[in-house]
C-alpha cells in the first residue's frame, strides 16, 4: 500500500464527512480554500500553521480518527486504488443507503473537484444538495473573500497554484510527517506501507496540509481571518536541517529542495542549504553540487572572490577524483573560467577555456556537443558573443548530439540576424539581446517572490530588472505591488515617473487616482477612462482597480452612482457600467453587477454593447438557477447580434436546462456555422445533439435513476464518470456488466447505446 494512496483516501473521507456532517457556509469555504492557497505559497505562514496544528490535541484527534475512518472503509481494496475509487465507492454506498443527500454531495465532488482534491482544494458543494446553484455559491465565496481578507488578490490568481515543491523544510512539517506516519502505522497493524522518496516527500506535504486545515477548520470564523492576515517570515536553521536528512536518510533531496528554492529567488535559503550540506556530508559528490551551485549564485550577486574560491573548489573535488571524468572536469574547469572571467582575471581564464577545447577532442561526439554548448553558454554570459558563435559552429560540425545541435542551430539564427558583411558582429546589439534575457529572469523571479509573499525580495528583484531596462510597464506594475501591499508612498513615486515617461498610461492614471482619492483622485480616473473608452479599451481590465477597491472597502454604491455620471455620447456611460457590471460579477457580487447592467441598459447603448450587456444578464440569470428569464435575455441579445456565437453558446445551455432539446441543438450548431474553429462549440454541438436524439429513461430503480442523472451531470465536463454512471445504471437493471468506453471511443455513442437499452427494458 503506497502511503499517497492512503492519505489521498484520508483526504477525500475528510471533506465527505465535513460535507455530510456539517455543511459549510459559502464562508466558511472561502477561508478554508484560501488558506490552503496561502500555505502553499508562503512557506513562513505554512511553518507557522502547521506549529499550530501539531500543538492542538483536538486536531491530532480529528486527524486519528478521520483517518481511522478512511482506512476502515476502504482498506480492503486500498492498494492501487486514487481517490476517483474512493469517492464512487462512497457515492454508491449512500445511494444503497438511500441516503441522497450525502449521496449527491459526493457526486458533487466528483463532477468538479476529483483532480483539483489531489492537490488538496476544497471541494465545491453539490447545488442539489444546497438548493444553491453552484456559481451564486462561488459569488458568494469570493465575496467573502474580497471583503475579509488584506490580501484578495491571491483567490483570484489561482484556485491551487502549482509550482511550489511538495516539500516545505520547516521543523513543524517534519514533526507532523512522523506522528502522521506513526498513526498509519498503528491503524495498520504495526507494518510500514512501502514507498520510496519521492513517495515520502508527498506524504510529508499531504499530513501537514491536513493537519494544518483540520486544526484551520476548527477555529473561530474571526481567529481564521486574522490568521489568514498575519505575516510570517521564512527562515532555514541547522536543526530544521538536521530533522529534514534524518527523516529522508540523504543529502539529494535536500539539494533539489535548494535548486527549488533557487527558481524561486529564495537564495539566502538555498546558500544555507548548500553550506549546510558541505559541513555535514561526506560524500565528494554532494560537496562537488554545492560548491558548484554556490559558485554560481556568488557570481551572479557579483562576489567574485566567493565564487572563484567555491568554484575552484568544485574543480579539485572533480580533479582528485579515482576514476576523473575528463568531461565532468571540463564542465568545473569552465565553470571556473566564467567566474574568473566575471572578475576580470582573463589570463587565468583564458588558460582553463583552453583546456576546456582541448577537452573537447578527446570526447564522444554527444558529450563533445553538450560540452561546447555549455562553453557557448558561458560565452554569451560573459559578453564573448564572437568566440560563443565559433563554439556553436563547431557543434553542427559534429554527429551526434541531437539536443545540443538543435539548440545551437536555433542560437545561431538570432545571432545571425546581428552578423555585419565582414564577418564581425553587432556587440552591442547582441549584449543588449542578453540583457534582455536577464531582464525577464529578475521580472519573472519578482513576480513569483510577490505571490510567495516574499514583498522585499520581489521588489528588490524588480528593482534589478529596472536597472538593466527602464521600462515603464515594469515601473507600473511595481507601484501596483506598492500600492496593493500597504506602501503608498514608494507606489506613488514610481506611477508618477511613469506618468512623465508616458502621460497617456492609463493604468497609471487610475492607480493614481486611487492613491490621492477625494476629488482630486476621482476626477483623474474620470479622465482616464474616458480617455480610454475613446481609444477603445476594454472597460473591464480598466476598472477593475477601481471596482475591486471599491467591493474591499465597502463603496460599490458609490462607485455605480459615481459610473452614472459619464457621458452618454459614444456609449460611454453604457461601457462603463458594462465593464463595472461585469468586474462586480466577477467578485461574487451579483446584485451590484445586475444594477449596473440596468443602469447600462437605460443609458441607451449602441447595438453591440446592448447585446452583449443582455448576454451578461443572461448569463446571471442562468447562474442563479432562473431559467426562464435567461432564455428570454439571451434570445432578445441573439436578435440584436446574431452573429455573435458566446450568445449561442450559452442559449444551447439554458436551452437544455428547461428541457428544450431540439432548441438545444439548433443553437449549438449555429454556435459551431458562426465559429467553426471553437472547440467547446464543437463538443457543445455534439453533445446537444445526442441529448436530441436519445432522452435519458428514468427507471423504475431509485439508485439506477440516480446513476443515469449522474450520468446526465458528469457529461459535459467528466466524461469518463459519465461512461461509468451510465454502465452501472445498466447494471443495477440488468445485472449484466457493460464495459466502459476507453478514452479514445465514442462516449456519447456509449450513452445513446446504453440509455436505449434501458428505455426498451424498463418497458
Amino acid at each position: 500500500m503506497d502511503t499517497t494512496i492512503a492519505l489521498n483516501f484520508f483526504r477525500e473521507h475528510f471533506w465527505i464527512e465535513r460535507w455530510c456532517r456539517k455543511t459549510p457556509t459559502p464562508e466558511e469555504t472561502a477561508l478554508l480554500r484560501l488558506f490552503l492557497i496561502r500555505r502553499e505559497r508562503d512557506m513562513g505562514f505554512a511553518a507557522e500553521a502547521a506549529a499550530a496544528a501539531f500543538a492542538d490535541d483536538a486536531a491530532k484527534d480529528a486527524f486519528r480518527t478521520t483517518l481511522a475512518g478512511a482506512l476502515a472503509t476502504s482498506f480492503p481494496d486500498l492498494d492501487g486504488s486514487g481517490p476517483d475509487a474512493y469517492l464512487w465507492r462512497r457515492y454508491l454506498a449512500f445511494l444503497d443507503e438511500s441516503d441522497l443527500n450525502s449521496a449527491h454531495i459526493v457526486r458533487g465532488m466528483l463532477n468538479t473537484c476529483t483532480a483539483e482534491t489531489q492537490g488538496g482544494t476544497v471541494p465545491a458543494p453539490s447545488c442539489i444538495a444546497t438548493d444553491i446553484p453552484a456559481a451564486q455559491w462561488e459569488g458568494r465565496e469570493k465575496r467573502a473573500v474580497m471583503t475579509e481578507i488584506h490580501y484578495p488578490d491571491l483567490y483570484f490568481e489561482s484556485s491551487y497554484p502549482g509550482g511550489f515543491p511538495e516539500t516545505q523544510i520547516v521543523p513543524a512539517d517534519l514533526e507532523i510527517t512522523d506522528f502522521a506516519f506513526s498513526c498509519l502505522k498503528n491503524l495498520n497493524g504495526g507494518s510500514i506501507p512501502p514507498g520510496g522518496a519521492r513517495t515520502f516527500t508527498r506524504f510529508l506535504n499531504d499530513s501537514a496540509t491536513i493537519l494544518a486545515v483540520v486544526w484551520f477548520a476548527g477555529r473561530e470564523r474571526e481567529e481564521q481571518i486574522a490568521i489568514l492576515n498575519r505575516e510570517y517570515p521564512f527562515r532555514l536553521d541547522e536543526e530544521t536541517l538536521d530533522r529534514f536528512v534524518a527523516l529522508f536518510d540523504d543529502q539529494e533531496t535536500l539539494l533539489e529542495e535548494a535548486a527549488g528554492l533557487v527558481r524561486r529567488g529564495l537564495i539566502e535559503e538555498a546558500e544555507t542549504i548548500y553550506a549546510y550540506a558541505i559541513v555535514h556530508s561526506d560524500d565528494s559528490m554532494v560537496h562537488y553540487t554545492a560548491f558548484e551551485n554556490l559558485g554560481v549564485l556568488f557570481r551572479e550577486a557579483g562576489e567574485h572572490e566567493r565564487a572563484i574560491e567555491c568554484a575552484e573548489r568544485a574543480l579539485a573535488i572533480r580533479r582528485v577524483e579515482a576514476e576523473s571524468d575528463p568531461y565532468a572536469v571540463a564542465l568545473a574547469e569552465k565553470s571556473l573560467a566564467e567566474a574568473l572571467y566575471s572578475a576580470g582575471e582573463t589570463e587565468r581564464a583564458a588558460n582553463l577555456t583552453a583546456s576546456v577545447e582541448a577537452t573537447v577532442g578527446r570526447l564522444d561526439p554527444a558529450e563533445s556537443a553538450n560540452l561546447l554548448w555549455a562553453l557557448g553558454s558561458s560565452f554569451r554570459r560573459t559578453g564573448r558573443f564572437e568566440e560563443e558563435y565559433a563554439a556553436l559552429t563547431r557543434i553542427l560540425e559534429m554527429e551526434g548530439g541531437e539536443n545540443a545541435e538543435e539548440a545551437a542551430m536555433a542560437r545561431l539564427f538570432s545571432m545571425d540576424q546581428y552578423a555585419r558583411p565582414d564577418g564581425s558582429f553587432d556587440l552591442p546589439a547582441l549584449a543588449a539581446l542578453e540583457d534582455r534575457r536577464r531582464y525577464l529572469d529578475r521580472f519573472g523571479q519578482g513576480a513569483v517572490l510577490l505571490q510567495a509573499f516574499q514583498f522585499e525580495r520581489a521588489i528588490r528583484s524588480f528593482e534589478e530588472a529596472l536597472a538593466i531596462s527602464h521600462d515603464t510597464d515594469l515601473m507600473r506594475n511595481i507601484a501596483i505591488a506598492h500600492r496593493l501591499y500597504g506602501l503608498p508612498e514608494q507606489g506613488r513615486r514610481y506611477l508618477e515617473e511613469v506618468l512623465r515617461m508616458r502621460p497617456t498610461d492609463t493604468y497609471a492614471r487610475i492607480h493614481l487616482g486611487l492613491l490621492d482619492g477625494g476629488a482630486e483622485g476621482t476626477a483623474l480616473i474620470r479622465r482616464a477612462i474616458e480617455d480610454a473608452v475613446q481609444e477603445g479599451a476594454d472597460l473591464g481590465l480598466i476598472l477593475y482597480p477601481l471596482v475591486r477597491d471599491a467591493v474591499v472597502a465597502g463603496t460599490i454604491d458609490a462607485a455605480i452612482e459615481h459610473f452614472a455620471n459619464f457621458p452618454t455620447r459614444n456609449g460611454v456611460r453604457a461601457l462603463a457600467h458594462l465593464g463595472a457590471g461585469t468586474n462586480l460579477a466577477d467578485l461574487g457580487c451579483i446584485a451590484e453587477a445586475e444594477r449596473c447592467y440596468r443602469r447600462g441598459l437605460r443609458a441607451n447603448p449602441p447595438a453591440p454593447v446592448r447585446a452583449r450587456i443582455l448576454r451578461n444578464m443572461g448569463a446571471l440569470a442562468s447562474d442563479a438557477g432562473d431559467l426562464e428569464r435567461a432564455c428570454s435575455l439571451l434570445e432578445k441579445a441573439q436578435a440584436i447580434a446574431p452573429g455573435d456565437p458566446t450568445i449561442l453558446f450559452r442559449l444551447a445551455g439554458v436551452r437544455a436546462g428547461l428541457n428544450d432539446r431540439s432548441g438545444a441543438a439548433e443553437a449549438a450548431r449555429e454556435a459551431v456555422r458562426l465559429a467553426p474553429a471553437e472547440e467547446r462549440y464543437l463538443h457543445a454541438r455534439d453533445l446537444r445533439e445526442s441529448l436530441e436524439r436519445v432522452a435519458p429513461p428514468t427507471p423504475a430503480d431509485p439508485e439506477a435513476a440516480d446513476l443515469i442523472r449522474a450520468g446526465e451531470e458528469f457529461l459535459e465536463y467528466c466524461p469518463e464518470h459519465a461512461a461509468r454512471a451510465y454502465a452501472l445504471a445498466w447494471e443495477r437493471i440488468s445485472d449484466e456488466a457493460a464495459e466502459s468506453p476507453g478514452p479514445e471511443d465514442d462516449l456519447l455513442a456509449f450513452r445513446e447505446e446504453i440509455l436505449g437499452r434501458i428505455a426498451e427494458r424498463s418497458g
